[in-house]
């Protein structure tokens, strides 16, 4: 039994008999005022199941299924109305999936994750018949890094740093505005002594040394600055 052929059968055991709805049935029989999400049937014979304006799960007659959120597949709530609409396909769940630095929304059907995209069609027994998008990956932008790295060397803030390190106190640590506007920039300069104290000292109340060695306190310096230059890129692989 398909996913159409489930879908009449619900519909004609819990169809709304009166009311705006009348013709539909619930989704969820338990819950019939939650007629927001209702099983509908289309002008053309397909089943569909709709919540609010968007039908989530269009099954076929041949028992092809056609998902859709109108966008809104990263909600929650829209994510538990599909994988409860998922039930009447007897396969399939939604959810997030993070890998290589990236969140996204996956489907798991019959044993593989795709990355989920509104219009994905599969048959009846759950194979893809649409084209899998590939998943993406988060990367160390190479050319950000490395322009950094050379403001700084220009700046002379990785020259001076090595002194800066040796005569710099807790006292040193006070706010400043954007590290890496001060490092890159040499008219910051009055910065330069708070900009290495954070690095060299702990923040809070134990101002505890984190670091001994000035070429261990740069590299964790750098580090920090760059966490966040990055790119998202493809990375050629559509099933997990």
């Amino acid at each position: 039994m398909n996913a159409h052929t489930k879908l009449q059968l619900h519909l004609s055991r819990h169809m709304y008999k009166r009311g705006r709805n009348k013709g539909d049935a619930p989704a969820d029989p338990a819950r019939r005022s939650k007629s927001h999400f209702r099983v509908v049937r289309g002008n053309g014979g397909q089943m569909i199941v709709r919540m609010h304006n968007a039908n989530l799960i269009t099954a076929y007659e041949d028992g092809r299924i056609k998902l859709n959120t109108n966008g809104w597949h990263g909600s929650t709530t829209t994510r538990a109305c599909m994988n409860d609409a998922l039930c009447f396909a007897g396969r399939g769940y939604i959810g997030s999936v993070r890998k290589w630095g990236v969140s996204t929304t996956g489907i798991r059907m019959d044993g593989k994750t795709y990355r989920y995209y509104d219009g994905m069609e599969f048959s009846a027994d759950g194979a893809l018949l649409t084209e899998p998008e590939e998943f993406m990956a988060k990367r160390v932008d190479s050319d950000e890094t490395a322009e950094f790295r050379r403001e700084i060397k220009e700046s002379g803030f990785a020259d001076v740093f090595p002194i800066l390190f040796q005569s710099s106190t807790v006292e040193d640590r006070t706010y400043v505005r954007s590290t890496k506007d001060a490092m890159t920039c040499e008219h910051l300069t009055n910065q330069w002594p708070a900009v290495v104290a954070s690095i060299k000292f702990e923040s809070g109340y134990r101002n505890k040394q984190m670091y001994h060695d000035h070429k261990d306190a740069l590299r964790a310096l750098v580090a920090r600055v760059t966490k966040n230059m990055t790119v998202i890129v493809g990375t050629g692989v559509t099933v997990l």
